[in-house]
């Protein structure tokens, strides 16, 4: 007698694969159906009241807002928000996103998305959407009306549809219109002071400063103040900075109009003005310019590991021997500035100082920096740099025992302590703008003494008239 298998079981494991292979196939179609959806694609939808905020909720799927609590239903996709009213979807684009696809969703066909995408071209190529950044679109009772997107901090793109008026045309034709404006904007300008006890930094803060704030003081004050030696505890600080807000939200800082320090017993003031040929700058209270032919520091705002001495013991040589420089501490990567302007003479290894730079300036000075971990690209012997351009990074070649930078200064051939110089400043407000100057300046320290702000808007660009 043959053996095998009987016919009933060969039928029984013929339905159980093509049930299987069924539910694979339906599987599969529903996933397809949604793959135009990134799964890291923000695509929040609200009410248009002119009053939302963006809701920050990561999804897999879009989600809407109910009318009148604006609550998340994360079931909602725009295909299927059909209710009556207007609506808002905001995507924060991925790589995968695209004006043609995220257009698509909301039933508007490819004719008239490209020819959207040519309308749009001399004010913004659409085919350059930036990922992380938000395309909005707004429907009514489910139909796509008009999209939005910020071009930069104060210009938004708009696209709208419209019906066509030429003649000729069907009576149900619908066109769009493509559009820049500069969204409302203010300038608001903050006055802090306070009393450093740790730092500067955690002292601004607790005055209300923002970070930018601080950097960008640190900066005006770079050539008077070394950040990284000078502070004192007990030292004081007022500023004078604008605050810029676009659509009546906070977007950043913007430039510090004055400021006022009592570093170690010295009073250090920087004025912002702008002289009638349009040069702008920072200068003292007697109207030279706060920049010199030097840096105090190369490292900004940075503490010093070890100070200038005549009989250092080096730690790793195991003797004492003068130490013509200062050691700053800092991590490892961190961007090293060239002191002052003029051209490398030495980019490469030196023995203990590691990867060294020297730079010749166009006074009498010198200046070298030891131990990086790198010197950036394209720094090499002959090539012009600027001052407080990046020429290297912290690190710990040659005889080192950490990270640091060792700084080093000459005049002529000789080596001289660093934070000895006092360089010339290298400009002065003009003559013929002395009388302006004396009056923003009077201004200015009224301010920083306590003085109310004010507030330009881009109807009138300025702070007033004392501060141009």
């Amino acid at each position: 007698m043959r053996s095998g298998v009987s016919k009933p079981v060969v039928l029984a494991v013929l339905v159980g694969v093509a049930v299987l292979l069924t539910t694979l196939f339906a599987l599969t179609q529903t996933a397809f159906s949604h793959k135009s959806i990134s799964s890291d694609t923000l695509l929040v939808a609200g009410t248009v009241t002119g009053k939302e905020e963006l809701l920050s909720v990561t999804v897999s799927e879009p989600v809407t807002a109910s009318r009148e609590e604006s609550s998340v239903n994360e079931n909602a996709k725009p295909e299927e928000a059909q209710e009556l009213g207007p609506k808002r979807f905001d995507f924060r684009l991925t790589a995968d996103d695209s004006f043609y696809s995220i257009m698509s969703l909301f039933k508007v066909s490819g004719t008239d998305i490209n020819r959207i995408a040519r309308k749009a071209r001399p004010l913004f190529n659409l085919s350059r959407l930036r990922k992380g950044t938000v395309f909005r679109v707004f429907t009514k009772d489910g139909i796509f009306e008009r999209a939005e997107y910020r071009l930069g901090e104060f210009d938004l793109l708009s696209i709208k549809k419209e019906p066509v008026s030429d003649e000729g045309s069907a009576p149900d034709s619908i066109g769009y219109s493509v559009s820049t404006r500069e969204l409302p904007w203010e300038i608001k300008v903050q006055a802090a002071s306070g009393v450093i006890n740790n730092s500067l930094y955690e002292a601004a803060v607790r005055a209300g400063t923002d970070p930018q704030t601080i950097m960008n003081l640190t900066d005006i004050l770079a050539w008077d103040v070394d950040f990284a030696s000078d502070i004192r505890k007990g030292d004081t600080f007022s500023i004078v900075h604008e605050k810029i807000f676009v659509e009546g939200k906070y977007l950043k800082t913007g430039k510090i109009l004055g400021a006022e320090m009592m570093n170690n017993g010295k009073r250090v003031t920087a004025i912002y003005f702008e002289d009638s040929e349009g040069g702008v700058g920072y200068y003292d209270e007697n109207g030279k310019s706060l920049r010199r032919t030097l840096l105090r520091s190369p490292l900004r705002y940075r503490r010093i590991s070890s100070y200038f001495s005549k009989g250092r013991y080096h730690p790793i040589l195991k003797r004492y021997r003068p130490h013509h420089g200062i050691d700053y501490a800092a991590p490892t990567g961190t961007p090293v500035e060239s002191a002052g302007s003029g051209r490398v003479t030495f980019a490469g290894w030196k023995r203990g100082y590691g990867n060294f730079v020297t730079i010749k300036h166009n006074n009498s000075y010198t200046t070298a920096y030891g131990h990086f971990s790198r010197i950036k690209k394209g720094i090499r012997r002959g090539t012009r740099v600027e001052q407080g351009q990046v020429i290297g990074y912290v690190g710990s070649t040659g005889l080192s025992t950490g990270p640091h930078l060792h700084y080093e200064v000459r005049r002529g051939r000789k080596l001289i302590n660093p934070l000895s110089i006092r360089p010339k400043p290298n400009s002065t407000v003009p003559k013929a703008d002395r009388a302006q100057f004396e009056v923003a300046k009077n201004s200015m320290l009224k301010r920083l003494a306590g003085e109310l702000a004010v507030v330009a808007d881009n109807k009138n660009r300025g702070v007033d008239a004392a501060l141009r």
